[in-house]
């Protein structure tokens, strides 16, 4: 059984967009803790500030697999892919660990980048 850590974000309509993937998510992942939500300010363009959270769950999807039934959590959010990387968006869901058996397999350098990927983390880690 694979362990991921999924850093979560919206700033349009984000209070149900976060609920929407939590609840797909949900239906993929067992074992589920989730951080309290952080709002922060936009990085990197002018915006409504979004609100953030780290999730971790289990499941035996490949990370592959995994980020493909994210990618259409995020399209059923109504994500648009053909915008500027930063930009406002309805759902962002990213791997940001995953761990087999207390070995880190990927580790995205978002948790060193941003605090509002590492603030979270740390609640659940």
């Amino acid at each position: 059984m694979m362990k991921y850590y999924l850093s979560l974000g919206s700033n349009i309509n984000a209070e149900a967009n976060l609920i929407l993937a939590i609840e797909k998510l949900q239906q993929i992942l067992d074992a589920i803790e989730c951080s309290s939500i952080h709002q922060t300010k936009a990085e990197g363009f002018e915006g409504d500030d979004f609100l953030n959270l780290v999730m971790s769950g289990e499941c035996e999807l490949s990370f592959d697999d995994l980020n493909e039934k994210l990618k259409e959590i995020e399209d059923q959010s109504g994500r648009k892919r053909d915008v500027p990387k930063f930009s406002a968006r309805t759902l962002d869901i990213d791997i940001v660990l995953q761990i087999e058996e207390d070995e880190i397999l990927f580790e995205s350098d978002e948790i060193e980048k941003y605090s509002f990927v590492s603030e979270p983390l740390k609640e659940i880690i």
